[in-house]
């Protein structure tokens, strides 16, 4: 007769420590001192780590670090997980997250996972249980499979600028479509005709979709035709914009104004029009994405749609806390935008919404 394994967990068939431990084919004192965050403290291979971090990503294994002791108390964490720390963007928002995190007792971690899934998935096994709720932002993150079962654990979960992928999780985000139509409708009603995009990689990515479905309705309305080459997928960063710009610039017929995925990829595009002698607004007109505070500072300031951080920072961390402490309440929230026009485009300082 085959006999049934039984498990201590709530789950019967979740991995343990020992599964992990057959498959990277090291001991179990292993596996603990590498998701224990202890590995450095003796010597540990960077093959054999490697292989324990593998190992645990295929069967899906998370440690679950005091769990024990944690079962009747609170952590009173909260961890942030962001695709970079070099955007200030997500800083903004973490910052106005954490203010209202320490108004209701609670303290917050930041990790980044430099945009790769396996860094995310390394991020959680070394954190465990040590947290209450987690907010994740970036399209890779908010898509990891590791959510839903965090969710079955008891963790609050928060996906930034993304749907809700899973039941249980939820979602807070601004409304990009109207920002992608609003941005590219003002341009228009400026007199441009070509008007580039760029924009990060695409895939997965429901904020990329959202920028981009608007900047089609604009067009769209104004009768105007898509031309794909004015579309540029490029690296998420300043010089991303500069390159970029050299693509459109270098055009049969290069067009006469921008809108920009985000603030970072226009300011560079503005050090571009500027090293190349192009005026702005007047040869070339700009408008970026997310209104980060340094865009009020450019030479000409920016033109942007403003994403409201510190709000979307507020409701992220409201959102989180009341999914720990099983609140009833919206699990969706849609934030409106604005148009903030300054002098990168070359109309007075106004407000649209």
């Amino acid at each position: 007769m085959t006999r049934k394994r039984t498990d201590q967990t709530t789950n019967a068939t979740a991995p343990t420590s020992a599964d992990v431990a057959r498959l990277a084919g090291v001991s179990q004192a292993t596996i603990s001192l590498v998701l224990n965050g202890r590995d450095s403290a003796v010597r540990i291979s960077p093959e054999t780590r490697e292989r324990v971090i593998s190992a645990a990503a295929t069967l899906g294994y998370t440690p679950n670090h005091a769990a024990r002791s944690l079962r009747q108390r609170r952590t009173k964490i909260i961890t942030f997980v962001l695709p970079t720390l070099e955007n200030p963007y997500f800083l903004e928002i973490v910052s106005a997250a954490q203010a209202e995190a320490s108004r209701q007792g609670y303290s917050v971690t930041i990790i980044s996972s430099r945009n790769e899934l396996s860094e995310f998935h390394t991020a959680l096994l070394l954190h465990g249980a040590a947290y209450d709720g987690i907010i994740v932002a970036g399209h890779n993150n908010c898509s990891a499979p590791e959510l839903p079962a965090l969710v079955k654990r008891g963790v609050g979960v928060v996906v930034l600028q993304e749907p809700s992928p899973a039941p249980g999780i939820h979602s807070v985000r601004v409304d990009l479509e109207r920002g992608g139509y609003l941005a590219t409708r003002h341009l228009i009603e400026l007199g441009h005709r070509r008007i580039a995009h760029f924009t990060q990689a695409l895939r997965n990515s429901h904020g990329g979709h959202d920028r981009i479905d608007g900047y089609l309705r604009a067009l769209s309305e104004a009768g105007l035709p898509f031309e794909e080459d004015l579309v540029v997928v490029t690296e998420n960063s300043l010089s991303g914009g500069v390159e970029a710009l050299d693509k459109v610039l270098a055009l049969p017929k290069p067009p006469t104004a921008l809108f920009a995925y985000n603030d970072r990829l226009a300011i560079g595009a503005l050090h571009g029009l500027r090293t190349k002698g192009l005026k702005v607004p007047e040869d070339f007109a700009v408008v970026g994405f997310d209104g980060i505070a340094f865009g009020g500072y450019t030479s000409p300031t920016l033109t942007t749609v403003d994403s409201s951080r510190e709000e979307l920072g507020k409701l992220a961390m409201q959102a989180v806390i009341d999914a720990i402490e099983k609140k009833e309440g919206r699990k969706d929230h849609l934030l409106p935008v604005r148009l903030l026009v300054r002098e990168s485009c070359g109309g007075a300082h106004t407000d649209q919404g």
